[in-house]
């Protein structure tokens, strides 16, 4: 078995058998690469791990003429995951929107294998290239929402709002400075979701920030589309949002101050679609400060992830940004 760099191999418990060998990895691809050139699986490299979910493999291939094309695997405890990933990815490539092409299905893995992108995420782009970035990001979520698609899965309010007194616990017993925000913010979006008219059926990506949105030379690839379903595209513009906060944190934008990034990314997403900040926009992005809040607390989420007293402000700051989302009054045309 052949690791290289990544994770060490006592966290590969995720992993099946031959899933990190480049020999089987040949085999088992072979089918589905450029048979002219013959590619073979030089490298496997074990990136991620989330363990009893899933793991990350990236692959290096070469072939007669050099260097082939560099691969992803994805793969999942629960093997319905694999087939639902790369179904997904089908479905977007064949209308031209911005993801990784499937390469295969390969159910005895439960693994979907696709390319991996060579872009930049947008916290790694600086001045106008990320200006232009956030633009592009808008772009193609408004174009991922006006797709004819149809999703296997569908959002379900209640199942999200039931988490929230979960994550609140959790927070609270890691960060014990933040219980108390935590428990507020997770007692008023509870109260709150009753009253939210959503909009149902439409394509929506539901973790979309700011490390999923890759920037190449030939425009804009989006990753990690393992919890795409049919639901409101104002859960993935809120979300989207609500990182950008974060990454306002890190970048020592005070909480409370004019957020441009923000403000570019809503601006040129309500150019494509007329979108409005309403109440299902502050309630998800309340939503998603508390989940940021809770990946800070378990370690997950946007790299590089905070320790210590950097680690409580940033927790404390996202969860006073959802609170003051919910507090904010109806707004008009996003700016």
């Amino acid at each position: 078995m052949t690791v290289t760099g990544g994770l060490p191999l006592a966290d590969a418990v995720e992993v099946p058998t031959g899933a990190l060998d480049p020999d089987v990895m040949s085999r088992c691809l072979a089918p589905f690469l450029d048979a002219a050139d013959a590619p073979r699986v030089v490298t496997a490299r074990l990136v991620a791990v989330a363990p009893g979910r899933r793991a990350v493999i990236a692959y290096r291939t070469a072939g007669r003429d050099g260097d082939g094309p560099s691969l992803i695997g994805k793969t999942y405890l629960d093997p319905q995951r694999a087939r639902r990933l790369h179904r997904v990815l089908a479905q977007l490539s064949a209308l031209d929107i911005g993801v990784p092409r499937p390469v295969a299905h390969l159910p005895g893995l439960r693994m979907s294998a696709f390319t991996a992108s060579g872009g930049r995420t947008l916290d790694r782009l600086a001045g106008a290239e990320r200006e232009a970035g956030i633009v592009a990001a808008a772009r193609w979520l408004a174009t991922l929402h006006a797709l004819p698609v149809s999703l296997d899965r569908r959002f379900d309010l209640a199942a999200e709002t039931h988490n929230l007194d979960a994550w609140a616990r959790l927070v609270a017993d890691r960060q014990p400075a933040a219980a108390g925000r935590a428990t507020l913010l997770a007692r008023r979006l509870t109260a709150l979701a009753p009253r939210l008219e959503l909009v149902d059926g439409v394509p929506i990506h539901k973790d979309f920030h700011y490390q999923h949105t890759l920037v190449e030379a030939g425009g804009m690839v989006v990753i990690d589309l393992d919890e795409a379903r049919a639901g409101d595209p104002a859960f993935d513009v809120a979300h989207f949002a609500a990182n950008l906060r974060l990454l306002a944190l890190r970048e020592c934008i005070t909480s409370g101050e004019p957020a441009p990034l923000e403000s570019a990314f809503l601006d040129a997403y309500a150019s494509h679609t007329g979108y409005r900040c309403d109440a299902r926009h502050r309630w998800f992005g309340a939503y998603t400060s508390l989940k940021i809040a809770r990946q800070l607390a378990c370690a997950r989420g946007p790299r590089p992830v905070p320790s210590g007293a950097e680690l409580e402000r940033q927790v404390g700051c996202i969860l006073e940004e959802g609170l003051r989302s919910l507090a904010e009054r109806a707004g008009g045309a996003a700016t």
